[in-house]
């Protein structure tokens, strides 16, 4: 392990964070900051927060630290589109990704979804968390075969999911831009941001919470250290890093095979009764394009539209100003095309994010030096993925075994990628191939 150069950096304006009922909540002082804990965890996202959880509910006795480098909620687990989703997302992958793979992946999604409603059930927490469904959707006929193959796929796993016709599709959405749709009923639709930063206030007591707080170092050992930016060295038993794709910064083994993206996002204002009825009065929905280059639309719970398109290849985890410029004309072109009728209807939150991915779409889950464990996700379903690599991770320092465990312990790590330069130039050149194929997906 080693000092880390890139902390995370933000993009734009977050919709979901400002819009967030919890975007002003004070958590834990740094003057609070304790010289020893038992467990530490680095990263509060969804990972570290469900990271933190386990190891409270493993170990009540316990004193347990979450850190994170910026607000909770502000990075990556804040600027996804707000889906958790259960059945899996990729049915493609390393050969040796297996149908059984894929019922585990079916499961895992399900237990950490079901954990985390139960959390926000029995502490009364007041959350965007609307069991909506999600329909994957199709605009040109060459997409209608990646609905085909899922919906295959599904039956296999005995998951359940509805064809939607144009005439259907047009009255759930508002818009007659796709002709299909498959629509399966048990993804959670959310505000990320809020639901993230909401779990993290209702942390049991034993747990302190300091964002905005970098993590510098991690020192593995008998007694391992973590050093904060300000200089600040506190030990602990063990440590759990869940820090995204920062985690190979920080100079863990074997973390050099996890890449990702970026794609940028978009809210309108809040819309006016009259704008809604042009969308027949339609209750809050998510949709995915079933071509993996297509653009992602939500029509949230604060009566906004949300649009996220343009993907580019991340060379670096951060995204240059100008970059994000560049976003807004796919975005606006995107929600044009989809919603004619508001057409005028401004952004009011344009945003940049990173998407962790690995090549066989395997989270990576390690120990990565005495006392000291990562995880990172590795597919398109970061919030399960990072929820189910968080509260595993716990289980594992606190040596409590499950069937579970066992199969994210036993799981094949992110397969080798190229170096640089040949990393950005293959990427980079398979996404302008999948932007063409796309065509109006986009």
């Amino acid at each position: 392990m080693k000092q880390t150069n890139r902390f995370p950096e933000p993009s734009g304006k977050n919709g979901w964070y400002e819009t967030s009922r919890y975007k002003n909540h004070k958590f834990n002082d740094v003057s609070e900051i304790q010289s020893s804990y038992d467990y530490i965890v680095v990263g509060a996202g969804f990972g570290g927060v469900n990271a933190a959880f386990r190891l409270a509910e493993n170990q009540p006795g316990a004193s347990i630290a979450l850190f994170d480098a910026m607000p909770v909620g502000y990075f990556s687990s804040g600027r996804n589109a707000g889906f958790i989703i259960d059945v899996p997302h990729s049915i493609v992958g390393d050969p040796h990704f297996t149908m059984d793979d894929q019922k585990w992946r079916f499961r895992l999604n399900k237990y950490v979804i079901e954990r985390m409603a139960k959390i926000k059930e029995e502490n009364n927490l007041e959350v965007d968390w609307q069991q909506a469904g999600m329909f994957q959707t199709a605009r040109e006929n060459g997409s209608l075969k990646y609905l085909n193959m899922l919906a295959e796929f599904l039956d296999v796993m005995e998951a359940e999911y509805k064809w939607m016709d144009k005439e259907e599709v047009t009255s759930k959405l508002g818009t007659d831009f796709y002709f299909k749709a498959l629509y399966t009923p048990g993804t959670i639709l959310i505000n990320p941001s809020e639901t993230v930063r909401g779990l993290a206030t209702v942390l049991p007591k034993n747990v302190s919470v300091f964002e905005n707080c970098p993590v510098l170092e991690v020192l593995e050992g008998e007694i391992p250290k973590v050093v904060l930016t300000n200089g600040k060295v506190i030990t602990c038993k063990q440590v759990i890093m869940t820090v995204n794709a920062f985690i190979k910064h920080f100079g863990a083994k074997n973390t050099n095979n996890i890449i990702g993206i970026h794609s940028f996002g978009a809210h309108t204002r809040e819309l006016t009764d009259e704008e809604i009825a042009t969308l027949g009065g339609a209750k809050p929905w998510g949709l995915c394009s079933a071509h993996p280059a297509g653009a992602t639309l939500r029509y949230t719970t604060t009566k906004r539209l949300y649009v996220r398109t343009d993907i580019t290849f991340a060379t670096h985890i951060n995204i240059a100003p100008e970059r994000l410029y560049k976003s807004v004309y796919k975005l606006r072109r995107a929600f044009n095309n989809r919603f004619p009728q508001l057409k005028d209807v401004n952004f009011e939150y344009v945003y940049g994010g990173f998407i962790p991915l690995t090549a066989n779409t395997f989270p990576y889950f390690a120990n990565v030096g005495k006392n000291v464990y990562a995880g990172a996700s590795g597919d398109g379903t970061g919030v399960t993925r990072a929820s189910m690599c968080g509260t595993f991770l716990a289980d594992w320092v606190c040596g409590r075994d499950s069937e579970e465990l066992r199969y994210m312990q036993t799981s094949p790590q992110p397969n080798w990628v190229p170096p640089e330069p040949a990393r950005t130039i293959g990427a980079t050149a398979r996404l302008i191939w999948e932007d063409m194929h796309a065509r109006s997906e986009i």
